[in-house]
Formats: structure tokens, C-alpha cells, sequence
């Protein structure tokens, strides 16, 4: 027998986490963060605590509450008999850990991550050390992102996990005083992954990724085959992008279950990344002052449409150092691509190589075996420090170029000092929720300030191309594939799938589906 069960993903879009159990394994479909879930206990001075992450998580239902999936120290740091009672009993767990159950009880045989957002890879730290299946993309990506993206805590431990151990100071105000501390790296398992290649699991799970479409590079769907069950699982994905992967092979293969996104189910239209490029590009060519562009540094192919949009123009295009790293970690020099990074004042604000000493990748592309090594004394690589582009030159020669910009780095615009009647472009999602609607709000206060957007009320001008499928493209999808049974998930609303000639099953969170 064969179950499916939902653990997120369920009437919100993200949060993935998706059980496949057999009898003698399983294997999990994403373990993404629940930002929907998170948003309605906590916010931006109000987080988890950094100790205590799993046990707040578990306690408000963000986490599910299996055996045989965490990892140990997730529960309690090691040593914790030294501690007074009283705070032992924090730390009492009910579940089972991943390294218990390994011995004689049930574990996944692996995590299969479809892409690198957080919503489907931001839970990962608190696994125990499985085989984590991706592609060798979405394992740069995660890099990157552990690297510049300010993870902290044990969501930080997705390529690697730290063991908490709890230790006695030896100095210090409090001399004798236990403190909870990180131990040596362990490196978890990342098992080499391609595209159309099955993979088998110990328990004899196979699964074979397909790359797909999305708005981050490594996207994957998959198809896993348990138990003579066959289940696609689309992953996130959309058709519409610069480019899009041949998926003809999965036409017709008519899968026992299809698990499907359904973020924009209800659009009736096609988003067109190359119509996002040509509005920016006709936007450049009306406009003599400043061009700011805002989205996500991790959109790779944002980033190639807003770099064609301004050389094509004439422009220099100006990326976030982040986006710049990540570029390097694919082996691609964002200097040889016509493109240039912007030098952020930080720390002493002096623009001296010592600022940077925190945030190197604000300074270089880095060389990763200096940049991975610890204990390294070379001198930082200050490539953009030499090459970039600093806020004088944009305030000085405004025409000349277009910067990427996103709302967390307008502390930039005090040090640019735009012109009145320069433009800035949202290239990514309108505000969906109240958290976002509040820093929307924020954010035309800064552009009605420095008369940024005066001919749109100082409003963004708002270009975009989703990274999911519209409603057409998805059912368009599904009836190719054939499938027997479909679940939908990532949506929120679900019920828009029974149009589909096949059985539609709407899952409930924590509720099992058997086949």
C-alpha cells in the first residue's frame, strides 16, 4: 500500500510537504516553510526562538509532528542532564528522532526539493541526515543562499548540520555557566541528481526529475515510483518563461496520482516573460533619468531580461552583489555578461576594504575556497570595488545606466540621491498579504520623497511574469499526462480543479490519502 499525506501546501501557496509512505520507507516531496502559517503567530521582531525553533514550531502546528524524521539534536542539545530540572522539562520530547528510528522503526528514505524557495526547502535544517535528491542548480542555489541570504539557526543547516551540544564556559563573566554551542560541521548527503536519470532509495523508491520553468534556476518536477504507484509531482512550474524545458516525455504516461501546483489556477492568461522585457525596454527609451528595476536577487532569468532590456537601450545594467555571487557560483562572471554590481556603503560607510570584511560578497565574487575557509588570511576579493558602480556615479550619470533595486535596499537612495523624474519598476508580484500591503505602503512614501514614478502618483510601475502557470496551461498539462487521480496543491483554490474528466481529490492537512 501506497499513502500520500499533506503536511503544508494545503489552501496556501507554499509550504510544501509531501509524504509518500510505503511500508518500509517513504519518501518526502519538498519540507518548505509555511509562510502563510508563520505570518499569523509571528512577524518581524517577533521570530522562533533561534534555541528552541522546533519546539515553538511544533507547538503552533507548523511543523508536523512525525517519529522518525527529525534529527536529534532538534529536540535537545546534548547534554542537557546537566541543566536543573526545571529546564529539563523543555526539552522532554514525544517523538522518535530520525537517528532512533533509523536502528528499528520507519524513516524517509529521502527529501526530493523541487527548487530553492524557501516555501519548499526552508524547513530542511530540522531533518534528520537523509539523502537530500535535487539538482546540482537548486544545490548552488541553496549555497548561495546560506551564504548571503542571512539564514540563521537550524535553517541554516540545509547542506550541512551542526550538532548542538550543550558546554560549560571556561571564562568569561560566568565562569562554570552552560551555554548551548554548534560543534563541527557534518555534511549532509546531497546525492548526484540529473535530469531524466532515475535515482532508487534503499527501500527500492525510484524517482526521475524533469527540469521545468520557474522563476529560480534547477527547477525540477518528478516522477516517483513506489510499490508498482506511479506519482508525478509537478513541483513549481510554468510554461512561459525566456526558456522552457521539452517535458512531451511525461505526455500520456498516465500516472496512478498527479500532485499539482495550482498558485494561479484562476488566471485565465499566460504571463509572457519577453513582454516583460519589451515594456522595460520601451520604459528605458522614454525616460532621461535614473531606471530602477525591483526583484528577487535568486531570478536568474529576471535578471537576463532586465540586463537585455538595458544593453539594448544603451545602458549599463547594475545588479545587488548577492545576485552577483550567485551568477559566480554557476561559473558565470557578471563583468564578462556587460553587466556591473553596485558597491554598497557598510559598516564604517567609508568605503574602505575593511567594511566588507563581514559581507564579502559586497566587495568580490570570491574565490569559494576562500571564501569556505574559516581560518583563511588572504585578502578579501574586492573585484567590485574596482569595477562597480557607486551611488555618485548614478547620481552624477543617471541616463547611463539601470539599477536593480529591491524595496530592503532603498537605504541606498539616501546615498544616490535620484533625480526628480526618475523611474522605478516592480518586475515581481503585487502585495498579497498585509505584511506586504504595509511595505508597499512604505515604499511610495520613499518614491513620493525623492519624486520618483511623479506621472504614476508615485506608485511603482508594475511588470512582471509569474513563475507559475496560469489556469489553462495547468489543466492543459494535466489532461496531456493523464493522469487517474490528481491532488492539487500550492493553491488556494483547489476546488477549481474539478473541471479536470479524472478523479479530483482535495487533500486535508495531516490527512492520509491511500492508494
Amino acid at each position: 500500500m501506497v499513502s500520500i499525506t499533506c503536511y503544508g501546501g494545503v489552501n496556501e501557496i507554499g509550504g510544501n510537504k509531501i509524504l509518500i509512505k510505503t511500508e518500509k520507507g517513504g519518501i518526502f516531496l519538498d519540507f518548505g516553510q509555511s509562510f502563510k502559517g508563520e505570518s499569523e503567530f509571528f512577524e518581524e521582531f517577533l521570530q522562533p526562538r533561534s534555541k528552541s525553533e522546533y519546539h515553538d514550531l511544533t507547538t503552533l502546528g507548523l511543523l508536523p509532528c512525525l517519529d522518525g524524521i527529525y534529527r536529534k539534536d532538534v529536540f535537545c542539545p546534548g547534554g542537557v542532564e546537566a541543566c536543573i530540572p526545571s529546564v529539563q522539562q523543555y526539552w522532554q520530547k514525544s517523538l522518535k528522532s530520525y537517528e532512533e528510528e533509523k536502528e528499528t522503526g520507519w524513516t524517509p528514505d529521502a527529501a526530493f526539493i523541487s527548487h530553492a524557495h524557501l516555501d519548499h526547502s526552508g524547513y530542511i535544517g530540522y531533518l534528520g541526515n537523509m539523502p537530500i535528491i535535487c539538482s546540482e542548480e537548486t544545490k548552488n542555489l541553496i549555497k548561495s543562499i546560506d551564504d548571503v541570504g542571512n539564514m540563521s539557526g537550524y535553517q541554516s543547516d540545509i547542506l550541512e548540520m551542526k550538532p548542538r551540544n550543550i558546554k560549560s564556559r571556561k571564562s568569561g563573566f560566568f565562569p562554570g555557566s552552560l551555554y548551548v554551542d554548534s560543534d563541527d560541521p557534518i555534511p549532509r548527503n546531497y546525492p548526484e541528481f540529473k535530469s531524466n536519470t532515475p535515482y532508487t532509495t534503499e527501500n527500492e523508491i525510484t524517482i526521475t526529475g524533469f527540469n521545468v520553468s520557474h522563476s529560480v534556476p534547477g527547477a525540477m518536477a518528478s516522477l516517483v515510483e513506489a510499490e508498482d504507484t506511479q506519482i508525478l509531482y509537478t513541483g513549481d512550474i510554468r510554461f512561459h518563461g525566456r526558456e522552457n524545458p521539452d517535458l512531451s516525455s511525461l505526455d500520456g504516461i498516465a500516472p496512478d496520482i498527479m500532485i499539482s501546483e495550482g498558485t494561479n489556477i484562476e488566471d485565465t492568461k499566460p504571463d509572457n516573460e519577453k513582454q516583460v522585457q519589451k515594456d522595460i525596454q520601451d520604459l528605458i527609451s522614454n525616460t532621461e533619468e535614473l531606471v530602477m528595476v525591483g526583484f528577487a536577487w535568486k531570478d536568474l532569468e529576471r535578471y537576463e531580461t532586465i540586463r537585455d532590456a538595458a544593453l539594448a537601450e544603451g545602458r549599463i545594467p547594475v545588479f545587488d552583489p548577492r545576485l552577483a555571487y550567485t551568477l559566480a557560483r554557476f561559473d558565470r562572471d557578471i563583468y564578462d555578461e556587460g553587466a556591473s554590481v553596485f558597491v554598497e556603503r557598510c559598516e564604517s560607510m567609508i568605503y574602505s576594504e575593511d567594511d566588507y570584511k563581514k559581507a564579502k560578497h559586497k566587495a568580490g565574487l570570491m574565490d569559494y575556497a576562500l571564501w569556505d575557509s574559516k581560518k583563511d588570511t588572504r585578502a578579501t576579493d574586492t573585484c567590485h570595488l574596482e569595477k562597480g558602480v557607486y551611488a555618485h556615479d548614478l547620481h552624477t550619470d543617471p541616463n547611463a545606466y539601470v539599477l536593480h533595486l529591491d524595496f530592503y535596499r532603498f537605504k541606498n537612495l539616501l546615498d544616490i540621491q535620484p533625480s526628480p523624474g526618475s523611474v522605478y519598476v516592480r518586475a515581481q508580484c503585487e502585495p498579497f498579504n498585509k505584511r506586504m500591503e504595509l511595505s508597499d505602503e512604505r515604499l511610495h512614501r520613499w518614491l513620493k520623497h525623492f519624486e520618483i514614478n511623479p506621472e504614476n502618483k508615485h506608485r511603482p510601475y508594475q511588470y512582471h511574469a509569474s513563475g507559475h502557470a496560469c489556469g489553462p496551461d495547468i489543466l492543459e498539462f494535466i489532461e496531456r499526462v493523464k493522469p487517474k487521480n490528481v491532488i492539487p496543491v500550492h493553491t488556494e483554490k483547489p476546488e477549481a480543479f474539478k473541471q479536470l474528466p479524472m478523479n479530483v481529490i482535495i487533500p486535508e492537512v495531516g490527512t492520509e490519502i491511500t492508494f
